[in-house]
C-alpha cells in the first residue's frame, strides 16, 4: 500500500500599502493589491479617489492609465476616463460610447469620488517585483493640455509560484521477529601477563558495572527477551604474537566466566571470540594522530606478508624510543578491550503502546509500527513528521525508511539537501523514489530531469501520481519564477 500526499499552498500573495496621494495631491490611492491566482492570472485592485481639489475644466477629459513596469518591460492596464460635465453631455448628444469600462463624470462640489478599480490580466514572470505606476493625461477638445509621465503607486511583491506536487510514501513490510542488539566496549585491567579479573583492580569496578548495566537493560524489560551475549576480546601488539594470543584468549574467557557466574546464565547463551592483536584499532589511532613518519608506519601495517612480531618491532625501530613510549602509554592500553553484544527480541505493540514507546525506547519499534504511528496523525503534523524522522534514525540504512523521511522533508518544504541524502539510500528503481526525485528536481528548476523522473515513475507503475506531477511541471515551465 502506498500513501500519496498532496501538498497544498496558499496562492494569494497580497500587495498592500498605506493610502497615498499623487498628481499634485489631487488623487488618492487606497487598498491597492496585486494577487496571483493558481491559473497564473494577475488581479490588480485599488480604490482611486478623486479628491475635491482635483482641478478639471468641465469641457476636459482626464485619463488615468495604470501600468506595470520592470526591467525595461511595461504592461499597460485599462484606463479610467474622467469626463467633465460639458464633455459628457457632448458625448451623449453625439451617441459616443465611452472608450473605457471605467468612466466617471466629474461632479462639482467638495465631495470625493471613488473608483473601485479591479482588472485581471495574464501573469508574466517579470512582474514579480515590478512597480505599478499611474499616468495622468488631461485633454481639451482633442488637444493635450497636460501629461504626467507616471507616478509610482506601489511595488508588486508576488510570491513565487507554489506547486501542488504529489509526494509518495511506502508502507513498510511487517517485521516477523524484531531482532535487536545493544553493543558495548569494556577496558578491563589485568596485572602484567595475568588473565584473572580482579573487580577492584584499577578501573575494573566501573568497567564491569558498565557491562552489567547493558545486560540489565535487557533483562529488566518485560517487553524484551534476551537471546544471546557475544564477547570478543583483543590484546595490544607489544610482545610476541604467541603470548598475545594466550592473553587475548584467556582474558576473553575470564569475562565470559564473570558474566556467567554473576547472572547464573546457561553457558549456551554466551559465545566468545578473540583477536590476539588489535591492528585495526592501532591503524585508526595512527591515522588520527600527528605522529611523525605516519605514512611509513601505515605502509608497514599494510604489509600482509610481514610477520606480526617483525612488523611491531619494525614500527618501534622506525619511530624511535621516545615515540614508541608514547604509543605504549597513549595507544596500546586502548587496544586491550572486550567488545560485547547483547542480543534480544522484542514483542509486538499495538498503536497506543507504540505511541508511548516512541519517546522512550524507539529502538524497540518496528518500521511498520513507526509507520502506523505516523498514519494515526494528521498528514504533515509535527507528530506525523516525527514518526518518520525517528524511523530514519532507528533504521538509517533501510531504503523504505529513507524514502519516507525524504518525502517528509519535501512535504514540509524542508531542506532539499537532506531529502536528497535520504533518497540516495532509497531503492533507486522504486517508482516512489523516482517520483520524489522528480519533485526535488522540479523544485530546483531542473525541468528536464524532473520530466525524466516522472515518466520513469509512471513507467514503473505510479501512473496517477506521476501524471499529476507532470501537470505541475508544465505549470512551472510555462511560468518559471527565479
Amino acid at each position: 500500500m502506498k500513501k500519496i500526499l498532496y501538498i497544498l499552498f496558499c496562492l494569494l500573495p497580497v500587495l498592500g500599502g498605506k493610502a497615498q496621494t499623487i498628481y499634485k495631491d489631487q488623487i488618492r490611492i487606497e487598498k491597492e493589491s496585486a494577487t496571483r491566482s493558481e491559473d497564473n492570472r494577475l488581479t490588480v485592485s485599488m480604490d482611486i479617489i478623486l479628491q475635491p481639489n482635483l482641478k478639471m475644466s468641465s469641457n476636459n477629459v482626464t485619463t488615468l492609465t495604470p501600468f506595470i513596469e520592470a526591467n525595461g518591460q511595461t504592461k499597460q492596464l485599462p484606463s479610467i476616463v474622467i469626463y467633465g460635465r460639458k464633455r459628457q453631455l457632448i458625448n451623449q448628444r453625439n451617441h459616443q460610447t465611452p472608450e473605457s469600462a471605467y468612466t466617471v463624470v466629474r461632479r462639482k462640489g467638495k465631495t470625493e469620488q471613488k473608483v473601485n478599480y479591479l482588472i485581471q490580466i495574464p501573469y508574466e514572470g517579470w512582474m514579480r517585483k515590478a512597480n505599478m505606476k499611474l499616468n495622468v493625461d488631461v485633454c481639451g477638445c482633442c488637444d493635450m493640455i497636460e501629461e504626467n509621465s507616471g507616478e509610482k503607486i506601489a511595488q508588486l511583491n508576488i510570491a513565487p509560484l507554489k506547486l501542488q506536487p504529489v509526494v509518495a510514501y511506502i508502507t513498510p513490510q511487517e517485521e516477523a521477529v524484531k531482532h535487536r542488539a545493544v553493543e558495548g566496549r569494556a577496558f578491563l585491567d589485568f596485572p602484567v601477563n595475568k588473565y584473572i579479573i580482579y573487580p577492584d583492580y584499577r578501573r575494573n569496578s566501573d568497567e564491569l558495572a558498565k557491562v552489567r548495566a547493558t545486560i540489565d537493560t535487557v533483562r529488566n524489560d518485560n517487553n524484551i527477551k534476551l537471546t544471546g551475549i557475544s564477547i570478543h576480546g583483543y590484546a595490544s601488539p607489544e610482545g610476541s604474537y604467541t603470548h598475545n594470543t594466550y592473553l587475548a584468549k584467556n582474558r576473553t574467557q575470564a569475562l565470559v566466566d564473570y558474566v556467567t557466574s554473576y547472572y547464573n546464565f546457561d553457558l549456551k547463551l554466551i559465545t566468545s571470540d578473540f583477536t590476539p592483536e588489535d591492528w585495526e584499532g592501532f591503524r585508526k589511532f595512527v591515522i588520527a594522530s600527528t605522529i611523525d613518519k605516519k605514512d611509513e608506519i601505515l605502509s608497514l601495517m599494510d604489509d600482509v606478508n610481514m610477520d606480526a612480531d617483525v612488523k611491531e618491532h619494525s614500527i618501534a625501530k622506525l619511530v624511535g624510543p621516545q615515540a614508541y613510549q608514547y604509543l605504549l602509554q597513549e595507544c596500546y592500553p586502548a587496544l586491550r578491550h572486550s567488545d560485547y553484544v547483547v542480543s534480544y527480541t522484542v514483542r509486538g505493540f499495538d498503536l497506543e503502546e507504540s505511541k508511548e514507546i516512541i519517546n522512550k525506547h524507539p529502538q524497540q519499534l518496528s518500521l511498520k509500527e513507526l509507520y502506523l504511528i505516523a498514519q494515526s496523525y494528521q498528514t504533515g503534523s509535527e507528530e506525523f513528521n516525527h514518526a518518520f524522522q525517528v524511523a530514519a534514525i532507528m533504521f538509517p540504512n533501510d531504503p523504505t525508511a529513507n524514502l519516507n523521511a525524504a518525502a517528509v522533508e519535501i512535504q514540509k518544504g524542508g531542506d532539499l539537501a537532506i531529502a536528497k541524502k535520504h533518497l540516495a539510500k532509497a531503492d533507486q528503481k522504486a517508482a516512489e523514489t523516482l517520483n520524489n526525485l522528480g519533485i526535488v528536481s522540479m523544485m530546483e528548476d531542473d525541468f528536464k530531469a524532473a520530466e525524466n523522473y516522472f515518466n520513469a515513475a509512471k513507467a514503473a507503475g505510479l501512473t496517477e501520481q506521476a501524471n499529476a506531477n507532470l501537470k505541475e511541471l508544465a505549470k512551472k515551465q510555462n511560468y518559471p519564477i527565479k
